[in-house]
């Protein structure tokens, strides 16, 4: 099954909503659901929270324990996706499109709690489906627009209007993937559409909240500032970017040739379409690394370049004698973007499921240090002088750095984690889900469930589960 073009789907509100011009779109969606049978691991995609069990679960919900918990472990777990794929007979019809879904496990008082978040159909969407970060001691759902949702972390009610980050800085989106520094300080980065130089990747700093000798108490919004701004390589088509890298002394954004039209987007609102209509791949364009100081917020000169990739998530990134080491989880195009549409999901290809397939790669950029000038170097020569690494860079005739990498594993890996504590730092140990078998640190597989990012903890092996009502959820760590 190809995938759906823009004539063949029905029309967008801003929000990525499929608004079902007719009802035979929809019956035919609904059909394929009731078709499919209950042991296949893509109906997993299209579960609606609200179909799947016979009382929606929202609010405290006591579960059953099996198996046994570590007594040290205490605490609250927060989860965000997007989970209900339908509002009456209006279908979404692509993976990232659903309404958030706020859920919480509390280990210590034996709960789980869930909220449902309603659309809302004006402006870009503030359907927080993506990720949950506490910016201080106040916790917020995010997508990938400007808007955020506060939420209390007890009983995961929204707390107060919507925050929009426009409000403060001059980004018109962010990314629902920022970094906190151990001080509380939290970096993101959004795009600024128009400006004087055009569009600009900005990097944002959201320190902790501070009291004033006058007693007033700024949050870390009221305090956020932009301390870099790197000015896109295409004119109007900034490109897309769901996370970044940071270390001790630089931010690494990787420019992927998936540019968003800003003429485009602009007229999509207006027509209704959706965003990812706005996107479109550039051919033959090489992938950036685009590197920033800390310390002054200045892009280095060094223009790093790779062949062709893309990326939604970055594992880590750290500096060792001279260079800086980027691990990503890498496609060979930006073709998976326009292939989880949930039609696909159900009818899935070849082409489908390769698209699918992200391999952990690890990228070396040599800095320009009193001992290695990248910026002269001879072209040609490696310029990756690190031990124990298999990755190349070197100068070619028009001065670029370009870079080859490694793949740190033969298996397709996704939804990467770290140790948090060695974000930035060199590490040795990354977590992810490969969809592999005989591993050696076993495997478990279910065909009614999807796993969510991992969570790293510095624990020993153990797994529960929790029985709640209608469905039962399982925890597996290991050290």
């Amino acid at each position: 099954m190809s995938t759906p073009t823009a004539s063949e789907l029905p029309a967008h509100t801003g929000n990525g909503m499929n608004v079902d011009t007719t009802y035979k779109s929809c019956k035919r969606l609904v059909q394929k659901m009731n078709d499919t049978h209950a042991d296949d691991a893509h109906r997993v995609w299209m579960r609606s929270t609200d179909q799947a069990t016979t009382t929606p679960v929202k609010g405290r919900v006591e579960g059953k324990f099996l198996g046994e918990i570590p007594q040290w472990l205490e605490g609250s777990l927060y989860r965000d996706g997007p989970g209900v794929l339908n509002i009456g007979d209006t279908w979404y019809h692509h993976v990232f499109d659903g309404m958030a879904v706020l859920h919480k496990f509390s280990i210590k008082v034996r709960g789980f709690m869930s909220t449902f978040a309603g659309p809302d159909l004006d402006g870009m969407t503030d359907n927080c489906a993506v990720n949950v970060c506490f910016y201080g001691d106040q916790l917020f759902a995010m997508t990938e627009t400007n808007k955020m949702r506060r939420v209390d972390p007890a009983d995961l009610k929204t707390v107060g209007d919507k925050t929009n980050i426009t409000n403060y800085v001059a980004v018109n989106m962010a990314t629902a993937h920022p970094h906190v520094d151990p001080d509380g300080t939290v970096y993101n980065m959004g795009n600024s559409f128009m400006g004087a130089k055009g569009p600009t990747y900005n990097v944002i700093r959201f320190p902790p909240k501070k009291t004033l000798p006058s007693g007033k108490v700024l949050n870390s919004f009221e305090q956020a500032t932009v301390v870099a701004s790197i000015p896109c390589q295409w004119k109007m088509r900034p490109c897309y970017y769901h996370s970044f890298s940071i270390t001790d002394n630089y931010f690494i954004l990787v420019e992927q040739p998936l540019g968003v039209s800003v003429p485009k987007l602009l007229v999509n609102h207006y027509r209704g379409k959706s965003f990812m209509q706005a996107m479109d791949w550039i051919p033959d364009a090489k992938t950036k690394f685009r590197v920033v100081r800390r310390s002054d917020g200045r892009v280095l000169k060094a223009d790093y370049q790779a062949d062709t990739f893309f990326t939604f998530h970055a594992i880590n990134a750290f500096e060792e004698d001279g260079h800086l080491v980027v691990d990503l989880c890498c496609f060979d195009d930006g073709a998976v973007v326009n292939q989880i549409w949930l039609e696909n999901i159900l009818e899935p290809t070849e082409t489908f499921n390769k698209a699918l397939q992200a391999t952990p790669r690890r990228y070396v950029l040599p800095l320009n240090t009193e001992v290695n000038s990248v910026l002269q170097a001879t072209p040609g020569k490696n310029l990756v002088t690190l031990q124990g690494t298999k990755c190349t860079a070197s100068r070619d005739k028009n001065g670029a750095i370009y870079c080859q990498p490694e793949d740190l594993s033969p298996h397709c890996m996704e939804m990467p984690r770290i140790n948090y504590r060695f974000n930035g730092k060199k590490y040795r140990y990354s977590y992810g889900f490969i969809p592999t078998k005989g591993l050696n640190c076993g495997t478990h597989y279910t065909s009614t469930t999807y796993p969510p990012p991992s969570l790293v903890l510095p624990s020993t092996l153990f797994r529960f589960k929790w029985q709640l009502p209608h469905f039962e959820v399982s925890i597996h760590l290991i050290e």
